[in-house]
C-alpha cells in the first residue's frame, strides 16, 4: 500500500549548488586531464608537434622555392604556354568536333564490345555444362554421341562469338587511336611538364602525407608513441630472455631523417647518420643498446635519460657512447667511429692491466714487462734499486708504473729479484762472454752504429734521444724503452748478445732479431753506450753484495708478492701466483654503494668521477684503515678518458648473436686474435696497416720508397702460404734487397703466424683466400706472349723499375720495385688485375704509374681488360728461379761470374760480392 509518511518538502529543496559544484569539478578535471596528457606528463607530444611544424615549414619553403625555380625557367614557362594553346586548340574548332564525334562513336562501340563480351561469356558457361554432360556420358555409358554433338556445336558457336567480340574490340581500338592522335599534342606537353614538375610533385606528396584523417576529416598529424621492441634482447633475474622496449624516437622524431642536422635537440638528425644508422636502423636496434637511458620512460627528460635514483644505466654522454660498440663488435680497431674505445682497449692491453685484473675475453695476452729470471746478468744493481723506487726519474715515458715504494721497499724488492735470478743470470753470462772490440770512444765505430741503428729498423720501436718518440702508446708512453741512457742501466756485453739474439736471453721476448753480423752488433752496442758515456758516473752506493742478503731478499719476496710484480714480469718463484686486482669483467655495472670514495667529499658521487680519479691517482681513496695497492701510471687526462670509455664496456653481458655484427664468431674473431699479436710485436711501428701505424715512415719523408711497405689490403694481395713462410723466415725472399731497413725475424710460433695471416685475410674480407693458378691451365701461349710484349720496353717498360729474377733495372736502386719472379708464389692473381688497372686506388702515393684507361689500341683490339689479364698471366708465369743471390749479382762488378739463382743462399753474415757493409746481407730484405 502507498506510504503516507513521505516528506514532500524534499521535492521542493534546490540542488543547483551541488550540481554547479559537480559540473565545475568535472570541467576542472577534464581541463586537468587534457593538460596532464598533453603538456604536464606528455612532453613527447609537444616535441612531436614541434618537429612536425619544423618539417612542414621546411617542406613548404622547399615547395615555394621549387615553384619559383619553375616560374623562372624560360623553358618551363614556354611549355606552359604551349600546353595552354594546345588545350585551347583541342577544345575548339575542327579538333573539338572530331573529338566529340569520336567520343560518341567510342561510347557506342564500347556498348557493342560489352554485349559481344557478354555473349562469349554465356556460350562459355553453356560449353562448360556440355563438357560435363560429355564426360558424364563417357563414365556412365550414356548417350555419348548426343553429348558430343552438343559440345561441338557450342565450340563452333564460341568461335563465332569470339570473332564478333574481336571485331568490336578492333572498332574500339581504331576510334581510341583516332582520339589519341587528336589528343597527342596536349599529352606530349603534359608529359614534358611532368618531368619538370617531378620534384615539386614529390614535395607536395610529402606535404600531403603530413596530415592525419579522422572520420574523413583532415587535420594536423596526431602525436603517437613510437615504440620499438627488441625481442629477447635482455635477460631477467632468472636468466630468461625478455624483450626490450624502446620509445626514444617518440621525442627524437627526426633522428633518422636527413636534413635536420642544424636543428636543436631533440629534433636533430643523428650525427654521422651514414654509416651509423644505415648499419644500425633504429627500427631494428632501437636507441638504448648504444646510448643507455630508460627507454620506456616518457613522462620527463630526466626519467627518459635515466638520470633518476636507482636507474643503473643513465644516458651515456660524448665518447662514452662508444663503449657499447664492444657489445656487438668483437674487435673495434676497424671501426672508425669508436676511436676512444679502440685507444682505451689498446692502452689496457699495452700497459699490462690484465696482469693484475682478470677481464673476460682478455686472457692470454702475455706479459708486457721483460722477464726478470736472469735480471742479475742484465742490469746494474744500483740502477735497479733506483728504477724500482721511481722509474719515471730515469725514463719519463715508461710504461712501468710507480709503486711509490720507500727506499727500504725498493731495495728489498731488488734484493729478491737479484738473488732469485743469480743462478740463471750467472749461467747465461758464462755462455755469453764479452765479445770485445766494443769502444764507445771510437768515433768511426759509433758513427757506423748510429747509421745502422737509424737504417735497419731499430727506430720503429726505440728512440735514442731524450724527448724523442718512436711508437707511442697513448699520450705519454712509449711502446719500447728510450735508449738515451741505456749505458747507465746495463753493460756492453749484455747489449751485444741481446741485440744479436733477444730470445737467447728471454725465450718469450717481443724484441725480434735483425740478423745482425758480429761487427754490426758491436757497432750498434758502441753507439748505444756512447749515448750515456758523457754523463758523469753516479757514485756507487749499492753493489751486488748489498742485494745478496738473505734477510733482505726475504723482505723483498713479500713486497714483490704483495704488489703483484709477477703480473707483468716472469719472476723465479712466482709462477703459481694469482692476480692481485679485482675482476673488471662487469666493472661498468658496479653500483654506487660499492664504490669507496675514502675521505674525499669533493668528488662527485658517480661512477664516472670515481673511475677518473682512481686512474688519475690510484691511491686517492686510501685512508688510515683502507690500504690501496694500485700503482700510478701517470696517465695523461686523454688516456684516462679513453680507458674509462673502455671500462664502461665491461658490463658482463652481451645481446643475443642475432644482434651482433656479422662474423662476430668468425671474421671478427680472427681480426681480434691477429690484431693482438700484431700489436704485441709492434708491426705497426714499421708498417701502416688498415690506415693505422707506420710511425717509422716519418723518418722517410724525403724518400718514402725506402720506408717499410704499407700493408693496407695485404690480405687480398699475397697468398696465405707465402705469407706464412715469409713471416717465419723473412730472409728467404729478399723482395727489396736494396733497402737498408730490414724485416726482422720474430721467431713466431706457428699459431701466432697463422693468426697474423688470418688477421690480414679477414681484414680483406676474403671468403676463401686459397687458390691454385697454373699458367698452363689458366692461360694460353698467346696471352702470355701479349703480356710479355706489353711489359717490354716497346710498351709499358715495366722492367725499367721491377727486378725480374737476376735481371735488375737501371737507375738508382732506391727507385727499384719488387722482384716479380716471386709473384707466382707470392701475389694473388685477382689482386694483380686490380693493381694494374688502378694502382693509386690500391695504394695512394705509389710510384707505380697508371696505364689504364689509355691502353694501346693495337693490342688485342684495344680491349684493355684483356690486356690487363695478359700482363697478369705473364707475371704469374715467371719462373721461380730467383733467390737471395739477386742482390749479389745486382751489386757485383761487371766481370764477376754470374750468380746461379738455384745455388744455396749465403748465410746472413756473408757479404754479397762487391756490396758495401750496409747491404751486407741479402737476408736483411724489406718486407712484403
Amino acid at each position: 500500500m502507498a506510504r503516507r509518511d513521505l516528506n514532500l518538502d524534499d521535492e521542493k529543496r534546490s540542488y543547483a549548488g551541488l550540481w554547479l559544484l559537480g559540473a565545475t569539478l568535472l570541467v576542472l578535471g577534464a581541463i586537468w586531464a587534457i593538460l596532464d596528457d598533453s603538456f604536464l606528463r606528455r612532453p613527447w607530444k609537444q616535441y612531436q608537434h614541434g618537429f612536425y611544424d619544423i618539417e612542414h615549414e621546411r617542406e613548404h619553403a622547399k615547395l615555394e622555392a621549387e615553384e619559383k625555380k619553375l616560374n623562372d625557367d624560360p623553358k618551363y614557362v614556354e611549355l606552359r604556354k604551349q600546353l595552354d594553346a594546345a588545350k585551347e586548340s583541342q577544345a575548339s574548332g575542327e579538333t573539338a568536333s572530331k573529338l566529340a564525334d569520336a567520343e560518341k562513336r567510342i561510347a557506342v562501340a564500347k556498348l557493342d564490345e560489352g554485349e559481344a563480351d557478354l555473349n562469349v561469356r554465356f556460350v562459355k558457361s553453356e560449353l562448360e555444362a556440355a563438357w560435363y554432360q560429355y564426360d558424364h556420358a563417357l563414365e556412365t555409358g550414356g548417350n555419348v554421341s548426343a553429348a558430343q554433338k552438343q559440345r561441338d556445336e557450342l565450340i563452333a558457336q564460341k568461335g563465332e562469338r569470339e570473332k564478333e567480340w574481336q571485331t568490336t574490340l578492333d572498332a574500339v581500338a581504331r576510334i581510341q587511336a583516332e582520339m589519341d592522335e587528336l589528343q597527342a599534342p596536349v599529352k606530349t606537353l603534359e608529359k614534358q611538364l611532368e618531368e619538370h614538375e617531378a620534384e615539386r610533385a614529390l614535395i607536395q606528396n610529402r606535404l600531403d602525407g603530413m596530415k592525419s584523417i579522422v572520420a574523413n576529416v583532415e587535420m594536423d598529424r596526431i602525436a603517437t608513441i613510437q615504440q620499438i621492441v627488441l625481442p629477447d634482447f635482455d635477460t631477467n633475474n632468472f636468466e630468461q630472455p625478455v624483450d626490450r622496449v624502446d620509445r626514444c624516437t617518440s621525442c627524437h622524431v627526426g633522428i633518422d631523417k636527413s636534413g635536420f642536422e642544424d636543428v636543436a635537440q631533440p629534433w636533430t638528425t643523428h650525427p654521422k647518420r651514414d654509416p651509423l644508422l644505415t648499419k644500425h636502423p633504429p627500427d631494428q636496434f632501437g636507441c638504448t643498446p648504444c646510448h643507455d637511458g630508460q627507454g620506456v620512460a616518457l613522462n620527463s627528460i630526466k626519467q627518459a635519460h635515466g638520470d633518476v635514483r636507482f636507474w643503473l644505466q643513465p644516458l651515456l654522454q660524448g665518447d662514452q657512447m662508444q663503449s657499447r660498440c664492444l657489445d656487438c663488435h668483437r674487435d673495434v680497431s676497424t671501426i672508425g667511429d669508436a676511436p676512444s674505445l679502440a685507444k682505451g682497449e689498446y692502452l689496457f692491453e699495452q700497459l699490462g692491466c690484465h696482469g693484475c685484473h682478470l677481464v673476460s675475453d682478455y686472457d692470454g695476452l702475455g706479459d708486457v714487462g721483460p722477464s726478470l729470471r736472469r735480471i742479475s746478468a742484465k742490469v746494474d744493481p744500483q740502477w735497479m734499486v733506483g728504477w724500482i723506487h721511481d722509474p719515471y726519474a730515469f725514463r719519463p715515458r715508461t710504461k712501468m708504473p710507480n709503486f711509490e715504494f720507500s727506499d727500504a721497499q725498493a731495495k728489498a724488492a731488488a734484493a729478491y729479484l737479484w738473488t732469485s735470478s743469480k743462478e740463471d743470470g750467472a749461467g747465461w753470462l758464462a755462455s755469453h762472454p764479452d765479445p770485445g772490440g766494443i769502444d764507445p770512444a771510437d768515433a768511426a765505430q759509433v758513427a757506423k752504429g748510429k747509421e745502422l741503428f737509424d737504417e735497419v729498423g731499430c727506430r720503429a720501436c726505440h728512440a735514442a734521444v731524450e724527448g724523442e718518440v718512436a711508437t707511442p702508446v697513448g699520450a705519454n708512453k712509449d711502446y719500447a724503452p728510450n735508449l738515451a741512457r741505456i749505458g747507465e742501466k746495463t753493460t756492453g756485453q749484455f747489449i751485444y748478445w741481446w741485440i744479436k739474439d733477444p730470445r737467447g736471453y728471454n725465450p718469450e721476448s717481443r724484441m725480434p732479431s735483425l740478423r745482425l753480423t758480429d761487427d754490426e752488433a758491436r757497432a750498434i752496442t758502441a753507439y748505444l753506450l756512447s749515448l750515456s758515456s758523457a754523463a758523469p758516473a753516479a757514485e756507487q752506493t749499492i753493489t751486488s753484495a748489498d742485494l745478496e742478503s738473505p734477510e733482505l731478499a726475504k723482505e723483498g719476496e713479500a713486497v714483490v708478492r704483495k704488489y703483484g710484480c709477477y703480473g707483468c714480469h716472469s719472476i723465479n718463484g712466482m709462477d703459481a701466483e694469482s692476480r692481485i686486482g679485482v675482476e673488471l669483467s662487469s666493472f661498468a655495472t658496479k653500483p654506487l654503494e660499492e664504490l669507496y670514495f675514502g675521505n674525499h667529499p669533493e668528488i662527485p658521487r658517480n661512477w664516472n668521477a670515481w673511475t677518473f680519479h682512481k686512474l688519475q691517482d690510484p691511491r686517492i681513496y686510501a685512508t688510515e684503515h683502507v690500504e690501496q695497492l694500485m700503482p700510478n701510471f701517470h696517465l695523461a687526462d686523454e688516456d684516462i678518458e679513453n680507458l674509462r670509455v673502455w671500462l664502461q664496456s665491461r658490463r658482463g653481458y652481451q645481446p643475443p648473436l642475432r644482434y651482433r655484427a656479422d662474423g662476430y664468431d668468425g671474421r671478427q674473431e680472427r681480426i681480434q686474435k691477429g690484431r693482438r699479436i700484431v700489436e704485441r710485436y709492434n708491426c705497426m711501428g714499421c708498417h701502416q696497416i688498415d690506415g693505422r701505424g707506420g710511425y717509422i715512415r716519418t723518418l722517410y719523408q724525403d724518400n718514402p720508397t725506402s720506408a717499410p711497405p704499407i700493408l693496407n689490403g695485404e690480405g687480398a694481395k699475397v697468398q696465405p702460404e707465402w705469407f706464412f713462410g715469409f713471416l717465419q723466415d723473412p730472409a728467404r725472399q729478399p723482395l727489396r734487397f736494396w733497402l737498408d731497413i730490414r724485416m726482422p725475424t720474430f721467431g713466431l710460433e706457428d699459431h701466432e703466424t697463422t693468426a697474423i695471416v688470418d688477421y690480414f685475410t679477414a681484414l680483406a674480407e676474403l671468403e676463401d683466400p686459397y687458390f691454385y693458378w697454373d699458367p698452363k691451365i689458366d692461360s694460353n701461349p698467346e696471352l702470355l706472349q701479349v703480356g710479355e710484349m706489353l711489359m717490354s720496353d716497346d710498351y709499358f717498360s715495366c722492367w725499367s723499375c721491377h727486378v725480374r729474377g737476376n735481371e735488375t733495372p737501371g737507375g738508382p736502386m732506391e727507385q727499384w720495385a719488387p722482384n716479380l719472379a716471386y709473384a707466382h708464389e707470392r701475389l694473388n692473381p685477382v689482386w694483380i688485375l686490380s693493381w694494374i688497372k688502378d694502382p693509386q686506388a690500391m695504394m695512394p702515393g705509389t710510384k707505380m704509374p697508371a696505364f689504364y684507361p689509355g691502353g694501346p689500341p693495337d693490342v688485342l683490339g684495344g680491349d684493355e681488360s684483356k690486356q690487363i689479364v695478359a700482363m697478369r698471366d705473364y707475371i704469374m708465369s715467371l719462373g721461380n728461379a730467383a733467390g737471395v743471390a739477386v742482390a749479389a749479382e745486382a751489386l757485383a762488378p761487371a766481370d764477376a761470374a754470374p750468380v746461379d739463382p738455384n745455388a744455396p743462399r749465403p748465410p746472413a753474415e756473408a757479404k754479397a760480392p762487391g756490396a758495401d757493409d750496409r747491404r751486407a746481407a741479402a737476408s736483411g730484405a724489406a718486407g712484403s
